[in-house]
């Protein structure tokens, strides 16, 4: 697989759990120039995904906005 066919499998992968592991992501870049691993990483934050060195550093609440925080911030009463 191709490095870009990783980079794309783990941002879609990124997309539905809303985090990458710095771990993975290295593996995948590791190869690539710098400036292209830096624009890697800002598209990533982009899409709102969390950049995390261990899946305890995830914080669900970080992108929650509109709707949802309202109504979990209601929740929390």
């Amino acid at each position: 697989m191709s490095s870009s066919d990783q980079i794309k499998d783990l941002i879609r992968t990124g997309k539905k759990v809303g985090y990458i592991l710095e771990s993975d992501l290295k593996k995948c870049i590791s190869d690539l120039p710098i400036p292209d691993q830096e624009y890697i990483r800002h598209t990533i934050e982009g899409f709102k995904i969390q950049l995390i060195t261990t899946k305890k550093d995830y914080d669900e609440l970080k992108y929650l906005s509109g709707p949802d925080a309202i109504e979990f911030l209601q929740n929390l009463s």
